[in-house]
């Protein structure tokens, strides 16, 4: 396998430095951006096992840090050739009592944030002629309740994919995106509060209701990521896959 420049954002936790993890380990060097302080000990976990990563502290929602990240980047790594826009957050609430800061949150670091990462990467993989994006969506994108925010970001990431595969597949870009089901991180904690529930309590409930049998991990989703960003997965491209133990819809 060749040796890619990969970069994903929200890096610092869960799915992201599952991911980020799992590309080290195929012999990528990774980027971790993440706003939390949190990315340079996964960044660090990385070196230790022999991996290359660097890690950036950078809110993905100011187009001004976007491209400071992505060029200090690109000055110690190179330039990127695999984007994985995964970071994301939730602030849940019945659309009806749904303050307007928490909608804008929402949306600008999931499609905003996005929107602006595959602006900073996209030129230089257009000019390599080879690129791949990878977006996390959720199978709330297809419907959930007291969150409109999180579902309408979601469901817009989707289509974002599938626009911008469009735009790109003409020079070797192929974008792509993956919707989660039930996974284990920190969000884990905030639904579980929102539910009246301990994390031990929502995980079962949730199982239950999986035909797998099982919730899933930050591995699980890396695996899908993987796979996407291969160099022989060149000839798929606009497609959304739900890594959710079961079909939903």
């Amino acid at each position: 396998m060749t040796s890619r420049v990969a970069l994903v954002t929200g890096a610092g936790s869960g799915i992201g430095a599952g991911t980020a993890q799992a590309l080290a380990a195929l012999g990528h060097r990774v980027a971790l951006v993440d706003r939390s302080d949190q990315g340079p000990t996964v960044a660090a976990q990385i070196t230790s096992s022999g991996g290359t990563a660097l890690a950036v502290q950078a809110d993905i929602s100011d187009p001004d840090a976007v491209a400071a990240a992505v060029a200090e980047v690109t000055a110690s790594l190179g330039p990127v050739e695999i984007l994985v826009n995964n970071a994301g957050f939730a602030r849940d609430n019945m659309v009806l009592d749904m303050p307007l800061a928490d909608w804008d949150a929402v949306m600008n670091t999931h499609l905003r944030g996005s929107f602006l990462m595959l602006k900073a990467t996209a030129p230089a993989m257009r000019d390599a002629g080879w690129g791949r994006i990878v977006n996390l969506s959720s199978i709330s994108a297809l419907v959930d309740d007291d969150r409109a925010n999180y579902v309408a970001a979601k469901a817009g990431l989707e289509g974002f994919t599938r626009a911008t595969a469009l735009d790109l597949a003409p020079f070797g870009i192929t974008v792509n995106a993956i919707g989660p089901g039930v996974v284990v991180t920190e969000m884990t904690k905030v639904s579980a509060g929102r539910a009246g529930r301990t994390v031990e309590e929502h995980v079962e409930v949730m199982r239950k209701s999986i035909p797998r049998g099982r919730v899933g991990t930050p591995h699980d989703i890396a695996r899908a990521v993987l796979f996407f960003a291969a160099e022989d997965a060149d000839y798929v491209t606009g497609q959304v896959i739900y890594v959710s133990g079961g079909p939903h819809g």
